[in-house]
């Protein structure tokens, strides 16, 4: 009885974005009949749409924090578990604008949410403990490309860019989010390609940010409500991201098609 309540609240939490996607999605369809009959320059230039994806945090540790110090009296050193172990995940809405023929401004405000764990191994006399700690953080975000694209003459238009994120630490009922200060910002690359399929457009990319801070919060570092006493260490959160996203033409641009050549991002 227990198993099939859990599984329902699991199927309601993931169906719970998918019906504001799909709402969103019936809104920018419908506005998109209505306004492409009407000629606009700013139009041609504009795509919105939503996006989802996978990311996988690399923590670095500029300062180990411990309660307890080894058999010599050092402290311990703390290791954090893999890049590709550290499963996190982000629902976003994207706003895309063309600048010029080939260089693009891109944000995707959104939920980002990143996992990972932090490893301890703790030596007493007559034994050893392997201390692990789960820690998820989930960020509003507002990051913010700029992206030159490359004019193929065909559906793939492939681009490169860089991109600044801010971000703030939503609340949350675990502890240990309070051991971390509540901004966050990063600047990072990106890669990627649109496939213009006409009014559809999908944006495939992958991504890699560098945390520009310390992301721990140095007054509430051992206010972490664990079972197992410890102690929060300073920590610069990066991360690698893979996106797809699905985008919207308000209006095709005069000319544009499969047949003519791209000019990107459209």
């Amino acid at each position: 009885m227990y198993t099939r309540k859990y599984i329902k609240l699991n199927l309601k939490l993931l169906l719970y974005p998918m019906r504001k996607i799909l709402a969103f999605s019936i809104v920018l369809l419908f506005s998109t009949t209505i306004i492409s009959a009407q000629v606009n320059p700013f139009l041609e230039n504009f795509r919105v749409g939503f996006g989802a994806g996978v990311n996988f945090s690399h923590v670095l540790e500029s300062q180990s924090y411990n309660l307890y110090e080894d058999l010599t009296g050092a402290e311990y050193k703390n290791t954090y578990s893999g890049l590709f172990k550290n499963f996190g995940h982000q629902y976003f809405v994207q706003v895309d604008y063309r600048l010029t023929d080939f260089i693009a401004l891109t944000m995707k405000p959104g939920t980002y949410t990143y996992s990972f764990t932090r490893l301890t191994n703790i030596m007493f006399e007559d034994d050893t403990v392997e201390q692990a700690n789960d820690v998820r953080l989930r960020y509003f975000e507002i990051p913010l490309e700029v992206r030159y694209t490359l004019d193929l003459g065909g559906i793939f238009m492939p681009y490169v860019g860089g991109d600044f994120t801010y971000a703030h630490l939503m609340g949350s009922q675990e502890a240990t989010n309070q051991t971390f200060i509540r901004p966050k910002m990063t600047l990072g690359g990106v890669a990627g390609t649109y496939i213009d399929l006409n009014y559809l457009i999908l944006d495939f990319n992958v991504g890699y940010h560098y945390g520009l801070h310390v992301i721990t919060s140095k007054e509430n570092r051992d206010d972490t409500g664990s079972r197992d006493s410890y102690s929060q260490s300073d920590i610069r959160l990066n991360d690698l991201k893979i996106n797809l996203s699905v985008l919207f033409s308000l209006q095709k641009r005069s000319g544009s098609g499969r047949k003519s050549k791209c000019k990107l991002p459209q």
